[in-house]
């Protein structure tokens, strides 16, 4: 397998950075826990070479690249395969609805192991699994379109090692933060394997991780706030708390909170109630405490 398509010039502002160790591509595929009976998408395939391994463990897979020029690459190197379909689009700017498309979902699938519910343009929802080496620059934006989309019900992304301890860090730690909170309100996290930046073509300045995440079913809260149930609908305040909670990070919770301008003997009142002194900071709470602490206010 060749590292570098001849004569491919690599697009710097789109994070192009390829997988070159053939053992590491079997062994995200692998880890990925893909099967026979599996719809996949991957986004950002580069030269396809992780696609042929995806192609060789699923039924059906979707792949978006946003480099027109890797198209005609991509075509050639996935030409022996016939459950491959390559979309040439921006996956920000992307429909989904053309992905779901493309699967070509038949009647008879079944969803988590039950019977699919009809969605929108005739077309039957069918659960898919991600399969991702994400660019750098646009990590974040992706993976929150992909926690928040319905018919994602698993994940296995290619990221900064970084962003991947900030993703799977636990309450206390300097890692800790929205981005931690985001990703286990909508699924469990694990970070499966360290990857060396020397795997990579070119080489990128900083070591990769990959993340595998299994998304929660839709609608499931395991907090009971005092003062009643949290409900999903209460999805954009509590993450308006969470966020003013972390605004100023050194400081108190107890400061954070009253300066984004919520009533101090209320939050004192409230933190005194979750079992907290005055002298916790954001990092400390756990998404539940917080799901409980929105409870308080609303």
């Amino acid at each position: 397998m060749k590292s570098n398509p001849k004569n491919f010039k690599f697009k710097h502002s789109l994070g192009q950075n390829f997988i070159i160790d053939e053992f590491l591509l079997e062994d995200i595929a692998d880890e990925s826990g893909i099967t026979k009976d599996d719809f996949i998408l991957e986004i950002g395939p580069g030269n396809g070479a992780l696609t042929k391994c995806l192609c060789d463990r699923a039924k059906k897979v979707v792949t978006v690249e946003i480099d027109k020029s890797l198209i005609p690459l991509l075509k050639s190197n996935l030409k022996d395969y016939e459950n491959v379909s390559i979309i040439n689009a921006d996956f920000m700017e992307l429909d989904f609805q053309a992905i779901i498309n493309e699967f070509g979902c038949e009647s008879n699938i079944t969803c988590r192991g039950e019977a699919c519910e009809p969605s929108y343009g005739g077309v039957l929802r069918a659960p898919i699994k991600v399969v991702a080496n994400l660019p750098y620059y646009i990590t974040s934006p992706i993976i929150n379109i992909l926690l928040q989309n319905p018919y994602v019900s698993e994940m296995t992304l290619m990221v900064q090692k970084e962003v991947a301890e900030r993703i799977v860090a636990s309450p206390g730690g300097r890692d800790y933060g929205i981005l931690t909170l985001a990703c286990n309100y909508f699924a469990d996290t694990e970070m499966i394997m360290l990857v060396s930046k020397d795997c990579f073509f070119p080489k990128p300045k900083v070591d990769s991780a990959v993340v595998h995440f299994i998304k929660h079913p839709v609608g499931a809260s395991t907090a009971s706030p005092p003062t009643g149930e949290f409900h999903e609908s209460n999805y954009d305040q509590l993450f308006k708390l969470i966020k003013a909670s972390f605004a100023q990070r050194r400081k108190k919770l107890l400061n954070s909170l009253t300066n984004a301008g919520f009533n101090k003997d209320s939050v004192t009142h409230a933190l005194s109630e979750l079992g907290f002194d005055e002298n916790v900071r954001a990092e400390n709470l756990s998404l539940d405490d917080y799901k409980k602490l929105l409870g308080f206010f609303s």
